[in-house]
């Protein structure tokens, strides 16, 4: 049995605001940037999002841990297969199977 995580955004009205708006008041979304993403609308699309630094500095850090978590793991399994390749399957007939 597996998880389901849920990964939708949770947007509330007040953090949506059209770029007329913001481009008449930015320092006050500034400031309420700092507590919530305020999510920029352009002719009904949310196209642009004011996150405060700390925000986008803990998501810039989680970004490059993944990274090289990834890096890693991608880097074992290739050597994984070079000293293993009877335990690789060829990309051919996995292909075939799908």
């Amino acid at each position: 049995m597996s998880t389901v995580i849920d990964t939708r955004l949770k947007i509330t009205k007040e953090q949506i605001v059209k770029s007329s708006i913001i481009s008449k008041r930015l320092g006050q979304y500034r400031k309420k940037a700092k507590e919530n993403p305020i999510y920029i609308s352009d002719n009904g699309n949310i196209d642009t999002v004011i996150i405060s630094y700390d925000q986008f500095e803990k998501m810039y850090e989680r970004l490059v841990e993944l990274e090289s978590k990834e890096e890693e793991i991608l880097s074992d399994r290739i050597k994984q297969v070079e000293e293993h390749p009877e335990l690789s399957a060829k990309w051919k007939n996995i292909r075939r199977n799908v």
